[in-house]
């Protein structure tokens, strides 16, 4: 069976594909073309023609949108390094485990091929976006040499498109510098999911609602869909820390709490609210804030720069945008208060106002934060493919008994448009939130869902391709 034969669509495709068909009938020139090319197909299969079209028209989209956003001709032949969604199930379906795993060896050999999952600076990454695709670059070109290939990977910031963004100008005004890699524009976002009791993230968060990630590839950031969708993330978040701010000043009758406060330690600078489980960032900052208010009465010292100065030292010590475990530096500082790190009437205030709730066993009450139909209509609306980032973490929401039909809801509830699932990815923290054993069993579980394996490092670091720095 050659090519145009096993091509088929979808039914989402299908439908665009008629619409085409009926335009390009009430065209004369342009159905001639059609009739022509259509003479080549297989029966049972499509036209040449549609097949190149259909194949392109996502890189048609995006030079189209580019072209309006710089102010300048940009053409689809400045986006070959561009991949398309048709070479994603392509080519994405012939890669194995070891092309993900970017080893001294793998990447001396020419084995290690793709990295679907990556991070910048535009979220809580390290490296910028230049610097990932110098890197991407020297190694595409290296690869070609030795083998003919091209790097396959994708900067997925987290509930973000500014990285992909300032990605796609860079390729479009130096193609020729990026012909031998091939770069997907995606996006890691985090949505609500209830948590079932006996499961392994209930039983360690104690907490009856999680949010997982999905990674969305093939997204064109410039797209009115696309826009609509991370703003609409973007400003619920921007409220979520307003509303929780004018609550814990209602609360305590102060305005000891603020905003600006929560950006300055909680987000990065010229950052929009990127991070998931921004509600146990609030948590932290609201409780943390006020026992530091406590503690400056105590002294008779400014609540803000005591809060300042505590929060600095956090910071050294744990994760740099979550500051928490007060409680724990104040006896290793054998410091004396009488003050207490949690104020038990604020936290139900928090609890039923700023997080999310589960109500009954299969839906969960967000104000603030996308549901999975949020996600699925927004893949639809795009065209883009969907992927379980990290399927392990989001698999731990289940009991073990029931995983995989929760597993295959969620596929269900997807309406086609999950592909993958990264059962390659290489950076968990196993021993620490995931064992082997438990791996292997979830790995068992996603052969059985029929989705394309995929794999990324997950990579926050400076640097991308191990060795090319």
């Amino acid at each position: 069976m050659n090519t145009i034969q096993a091509f088929r669509l979808n039914p989402l495709d299908t439908a665009s594909f008629k619409q085409k068909k009926k335009l390009s009938e009430t065209n004369p020139p342009m159905n001639k073309l059609y009739l022509a090319e259509t003479s080549v197909a297989a029966i049972g299969g499509i036209s040449l023609l549609a097949y190149r079209n259909y194949a392109n028209s996502y890189r048609v989209k995006l030079a189209k949108d580019l072209t309006k956003e710089l102010g300048e001709k940009i053409s689809v032949k400045h986006l070959k390094s561009i991949m398309s969604k048709t070479e994603m199930i392509k080519e994405l379906s012939k890669l194995s485990e070891q092309n993900y795993k970017a080893s001294a060896k793998n990447i001396k050999d020419g084995i290690f091929l793709a990295d679907l999952h990556s991070h910048t600076n535009h979220s809580d990454g390290q490296i910028s976006v230049e610097k990932l695709l110098n890197q991407a670059s020297e190694y595409g070109n290296r690869l070609n040499k030795l083998n003919g290939k091209k790097i396959i990977f994708a900067i997925s910031d987290h509930d973000g498109i500014e990285g992909v963004k300032e990605a796609l100008k860079i390729i479009a005004k130096n193609p020729e510098k990026f012909k031998n890699v091939k770069f997907v524009p995606a996006s890691e976002v985090s949505f609500v999911l209830p948590c079932q009791k006996n499961s392994v993230r209930f039983n360690k968060f104690h907490s009856d609602v999680q949010m997982p990630e999905m990674l969305v590839y093939n997204i064109n950031p410039f797209s009115k869909t696309t826009k609509d969708f991370f703003e609409r993330i973007y400003s619920s978040r921007r409220r979520q820390v307003a509303d929780a701010v004018n609550e814990a000043c209602r609360y305590y009758h102060t305005d000891d709490f603020s905003v600006l406060e929560y950006n300055k330690f909680f987000t990065r600078p010229n950052r929009e609210y990127c991070f998931l489980n921004q509600h146990w960032r609030i948590w932290n900052y609201i409780h943390t804030k006020s026992r530091a208010v406590q503690m400056a009465k105590e002294q008779n010292q400014n609540p803000d720069i005591l809060y300042e100065t505590l929060i600095k030292e956090l910071k050294q010590e744990h994760k740099p945008m979550t500051p928490y475990e007060l409680d724990e530096y104040i006896k290793r500082k054998n410091i004396q208060t009488k003050s207490r790190m949690f104020d038990e009437n604020l936290k139900p205030m928090l609890l039923e106002k700023i997080f999310p709730k589960k109500l009954g066993e299969t839906v969960v009450k967000s104000d603030y934060e996308i549901q999975m139909s949020d996600l699925v209509k927004y893949a639809r609306e795009e065209g883009a493919f969907l992927g379980f980032a990290h399927p392990g973490f989001t698999m731990q929401n289940f009991d073990k008994e029931n995983c995989l039909i929760e597993m295959q809801s969620l596929i269900k509830q997807g309406k086609g448009r999950i592909k993958f699932a990264e059962k390659y990815h290489q950076a968990y923290p196993v021993g620490k939130e995931i064992s082997e054993s438990e791996l292997k069993e979830y790995d068992a579980m996603l052969d059985k869902l029929k989705l394309i394996n995929i794999g990324g490092r997950d990579n926050h670091t400076d640097g991308f391709i191990p060795n090319i720095c």
